[in-house]
């Protein structure tokens, strides 16, 4: 067996594409969540209106 064989059969693929998809809908969840806190703010909260 050289280094370049690999075994792949202990491996569970579709439990790792289910795990990948919960984070990324939790990543997308928190970054709408994100955007709405963003959207709530005022136009000069990050200091552009200030002069």
């Amino acid at each position: 067996m050289s280094e370049f064989d690999f075994d792949l059969d202990h491996l569970d693929f579709d439990s790792a594409e289910k795990n990948s998809e919960l984070k990324q809908k939790a990543a997308e969840a928190a970054a709408a969540e994100q955007a709405q806190l963003q959207d709530d703010s005022d136009d000069c909260a990050s200091g552009a209106c200030k002069i």
